[in-house]
């Protein structure tokens, strides 16, 4: 009796280990996919990076050294909104890829023969989840690299201009351009995109109607409540992405006033 009593919680305990270690692996992923860093200063910014990323002591005192003036603080920032909105791309366009996966047929609902284009539209958001990780990446670089120190504005004591200021203030802009027109030309077409093909094609892989009641009816309901869901988010996405591009070239206008003309 004893001998069962003890393979039985062996058996449990086993289990459980298996339970919270897959709890645990899959709390990590979701905390890697989730990135969003949230700390109200450029301190608590740099913090929180650090249990993110691998930086080393070096690097973590050149960013507090950084965050100690009103510039360095305004680019660290600048930097965490950029990754953090890579991030909340990439979830995003990972999500449309799951749900063009396993909720919408377009070919199907057109009258098409076509699986195809199934896994042509999976592959497309793959894709755009894979640009705004490696967006993520750049602004995470440059926040390591730290702003570039511009050259003296004059040359000649003062007397005659200096072109590599202009230059290097014009390559300054460049990052704020290529978000501007990643935002606008990208990310905000996908989003409406994936909008009308969910609306159009929204279609459970197995239909409803050859599962058992009342299993029929809830997968119904709860496959078009959420693909309602993700339609309704990709149309506010695709608005809010708009928003993001004129605030990026207003950020890239702003960089042009510097200018040395």
């Amino acid at each position: 009796m004893g001998t069962e009593s003890e393979g039985f919680f062996a058996s449990v305990t086993s289990r459980y280990a298996m339970a919270r270690d897959f709890l645990t692996r899959a709390s990590t992923l979701i905390s890697q996919v989730t990135f969003n860093i949230k700390g109200a200063t450029p301190q608590e910014a740099i913090a929180e990076l650090g249990q993110r990323w691998k930086i080393t002591d070096s690097q973590r005192g050149v960013l507090r050294e950084l965050a100690a003036s009103k510039e360095g603080a305004a680019f660290i920032g600048e930097k965490i909104q950029g990754m953090n909105r890579g991030a909340f791309h990439r979830s995003a366009f990972a999500l449309n890829a799951f749900t063009q996966l396993g909720f919408v047929d377009l070919a199907a609902q057109l009258s098409m023969t076509l699986p195809q284009l199934k896994w042509a539209l999976v592959a497309a958001n793959l894709l755009l989840a894979w640009i705004a990780h490696d967006s993520i990446r750049q602004n995470y670089k440059a926040l390591l690299a730290g702003p570039n120190a511009l050259p003296p504005k004059r040359r000649f004591w003062g007397l005659a201009p200096n072109p590599a200021y202009n230059r290097a203030v014009k390559k300054s802009s460049l990052t704020h351009a290529r978000s501007a027109w990643q935002e606008k030309s990208i990310y905000r077409p996908a989003y409406f995109f994936n909008a009308i093909t969910i609306f159009v094609g929204s279609q459970f892989i197995i239909p409803p109607g050859q599962l058992i009641f009342p299993f029929g009816l809830i997968l119904g309901k709860v496959t078009g409540l959420f693909s309602t869901a993700v339609m309704v988010f990709d149309a506010w996405r695709g608005i809010r992405a708009g928003d993001d591009a004129r605030a990026a070239r207003e950020r890239e206008i702003s960089i042009y006033r510097h200018l040395d003309i």
